[in-house]
């Protein structure tokens, strides 16, 4: 039991120091973070006090607005002794700035945030510049969180508190100077008074709670995702499956780029329609107050007619007069005096609270325009603020009105849910339908290219070709084109056909003759011989010599008739199942009587090897192919011929010589009709061997070099 206490005991303390490490990291994290932009900013207050100064020295303090637009993220009032002349902005609210140290930092807590100021000095003017870092509000809102200010970021759970450094929190310090501790808030806890909910026309949403849930806005927003998703998913699906864009079919491109650009006219009128609506409702605001600063200025001067000015002295009566008009046209007003500080509101608790600046914002005050709209913020809430003068009965100006407005987002996202909503559902049934006639069009469109391509691949001469189509737009003037282009190509194939034969039966023609007048001559001359000696002593011996000759060469007129019976019988292939081994073994058998002084070796089984070849003429392939390596191997030392039968995935046959091999230059030609080297032959053995294996959808080719030849010849394995 004691082991187990020990255990837990042990893995709490892990535990604990485990969040207590993890804290500390992320503490000294967010404060290192703190510390570089807190030095950056300090360097930027130090540009701006390098501006400012020219124009305090030419005493032209209002001419500071466009230095303040140039640091939207600092702080700053110009006071001449005790009075103030110019501030920079007006949505930190500052009340009761003590004068310190010059040309020190130290660190403020202002009403609403926490920040950094220095004090600067520059002739008769005085300086305050201050750098906000957190917002600190007093009243709690869900719309009003105690974030830290850009460009400051950390985790707003972190509290800024000035205290000593030993206490294991991380110390922000400048050039050697403490100036405030990070604190985590479990150590002290923020304190914050109740939410405020202020009677109030303009700023009581910042105080509502924000509605939670999904809106119809964002509804819409996720629906045009939504098909956007779907889409690109089905494009990207079909690109991997084509495996590239060259690779899609053209009637798939078409659909996917018709819905593509209906797809981003929707897309486009969508966001388009948004920023529209959201732009028109924030005109109609604008146009709405400023309507209404007419009315309450009107007012106003009605009921101080015959005042000279406006003053503390007369706020509460002012109040109430602001509090009735607030009513009456459903607004909340501001009134500022002639030197721009607050004298009068219809909501003062917001003013108690310090969540509104009692100053003016400075660009209605320091310019010249008589109404102004300009947009203010209270934390990082932004609102509408419609400014106009404050004219007594006499046309003199004894303060100024500020008509505040805040825009709610959930207004605007309801205008737009409903402004999308009318044309959303045709537009999405639009969409339906411009797929659909994408769908139809591109099919039909691409039918007769199909049709066209089919027809092209299947293409054979002979038959039907030609393609019909009925229409006489851009794809039947190109199918009319591609008609009278394949009757264009019979008609020239014809005509190249019978010319090819022409040339064929003339070269063979010569051939032929050639080979008979090489017979017939020597005949004429043994005949003429024996014409010359007849009746001599040597008739006898030479009537011998010449019936020789004479029989040789009709052995030879033979075998040309034989050889071009052969040939003209060549395209007559019939395969079949054929026992090659049987035949190849007989070829063998056959060539080693005939020529006994060359070794054949025979590598295989002798039958039982069912192929598809040509039963009859089968065996004149290896014949051939045989005698001419026979007769390559003529006087040749060490003569010898290998034939080798394999069975794999087809029937395999090698034959193999070691003769000197055929020359490159004729390497080419070994296969055509008529070709030989030797002296006697009509050069159609291989040709008609080709033929044969041809014919047995078979393959026959041959590798050589000058250490001998070996033909390869595939058949098919039954």
């Amino acid at each position: 039991m004691k082991k187990v206490l020990k255990i837990v005991h042990f893995v709490v303390c892990v535990a604990v120091c485990s969040v207590i490490f993890t804290a500390c990291h992320s503490l000294s994290s967010d404060g290192r973070h703190i510390q570089r932009t807190l030095e950056r900013q300090q360097a930027e207050v130090m540009t701006l006090l390098g501006e400012v100064q020219p124009i305090l020295e030419r005493h032209r303090p209002d001419s500071l607005l466009s230095v303040s637009h140039a640091h939207p993220d600092i702080v700053f009032y110009v006071y001449d002794n005790r009075q103030l002349l110019f501030w920079s902005h007006n949505w930190l609210v500052a009340n009761g700035l003590y004068r310190v140290r010059y040309d020190d930092w130290w660190l403020g807590r202002f009403d609403n945030a926490v920040g950094v100021g220095r004090w600067t000095k520059f002739g008769d003017y005085s300086v305050c510049t201050i750098i906000p870092i957190k917002f600190q509000f007093a009243q709690y809102s869900e719309r009003l969180p105690n974030d830290f200010i850009a460009p400051f970021k950390a985790d707003n759970r972190w509290l800024i508190r000035r205290q000593r450094a030993n206490d294991g929190c991380y110390t922000v310090t400048t050039d050697g100077a403490y100036l405030f501790s990070l604190v985590p808030p479990e150590m002290e806890p923020e304190e914050q008074a109740p939410a405020l909910s202020p009677d109030s026309f303009s700023y009581g949403s910042l105080f509502a709670s924000p509605q939670r849930g999904l809106s119809r806005y964002h509804l819409l927003i996720g629906i045009v995702l939504l098909i956007c998703i779907i889409f690109l998913s089905a494009f990207i699906t079909n690109l991997v499956r084509s495996h590239g864009l060259k690779n899609m079919k053209m009637y798939t491109k078409v659909q996917y780029l018709v819905v593509a650009l209906v797809l981003a006219g929707f897309v486009y009128i969508f966001f388009m329609s948004t920023s529209y609506v959201r732009t028109h409702y924030e005109q109609r605001q604008q146009s709405r107050q400023q309507a209404k600063a007419r009315y309450i200025q009107a007012s106003l001067r009605d009921l101080y007619f015959w005042d000279m000015g406006i003053s503390a002295l007369n706020t509460r009566g002012l109040n109430t007069d602001l509090r009735d008009l607030s009513y009456t046209y459903e607004t909340d007003i501001l009134v500022y005096d002639q030197h721009g500080q607050l004298v009068g509101s219809s909501v003062p608790q917001l003013l108690e609270s310090g969540l509104i600046s009692p100053i003016i914002a400075p660009e209605p005050y320091f310019t010249d325009s008589i109404d102004l709209v300009c947009y203010e913020q209270i934390g990082s809430v932004p609102y509408l603020t419609v400014y106009t003068p404050f004219y007594n009965g006499n046309q003199l100006l004894i303060g100024y009105i500020a008509v505040p407005c805040y825009v709610s987002s959930a207004q605007v996202e309801q205008e737009v849910a409903e402004y999308i909503g009318r044309f959303l559902p045709p537009y999405v049934l639009l969409l339906i339908l411009a797929f659909v006639i994408a769908v139809f069009v591109t099919q039909r469109l691409t039918r007769n290219m199909r049709s066209m391509a089919d027809t092209m691949h299947h293409f054979q001469l002979g038959k039907d070709n030609y393609i019909h189509y009925e229409s006489n737009d851009e794809l039947g003037e190109l199918i009319r084109q591609y008609n009278a282009m394949v009757k264009q190509l019979e008609q020239s194939t014809t005509k190249l056909a019978q010319s090819e034969r022409e040339s064929a039966w003339r070269t063979m023609a010569r051939q032929i003759a050639h080979e008979i007048n090489n017979s017939l001559t020597p005949m004429k001359l043994s005949i003429q011989q024996l014409q010359r000696i007849k009746g001599t002593e040597f008739f006898d011996e030479r009537f011998d010599h010449a019936a020789r000759l004479l029989l040789e060469q009709f052995d030879d007129l033979g075998r040309i008739a034989s050889t071009f019976s052969d040939f003209a019988k060549m395209p007559e292939v019939h395969p079949s199942e054929t026992d090659i081994a049987e035949k190849l073994f007989s070829a063998v058998t056959l060539m080693r009587m005939s020529d006994p002084s060359v070794p054949i070796r025979y590598v295989g089984p002798e039958s039982g090897v069912p192929a598809y070849a040509d039963a009859e003429q089968v065996g004149h392939v290896f014949t051939n192919i045989l005698k001419n390596a026979l007769q390559a191997l003529h006087g040749h030392k060490d003569s010898d011929i290998i034939v080798i039968l394999k069975e794999a995935d087809r029937v395999e046959i090698s034959i193999s010589d070691n003769g000197p091999g055929i020359p490159e230059a004729i390497r080419s030609k070994i296969f055509m009709p008529n070709f030989t080297t030797k002296s006697t032959g009509m050069g159609l053995g291989l040709a008609i061997a080709k033929n044969i294996v041809d014919g047995s959808e078979g393959t026959i080719t041959f590798e050589t070099s000058d250490k001998g030849t070996t033909f390869y010849i595939y058949f098919k394995k039954l």
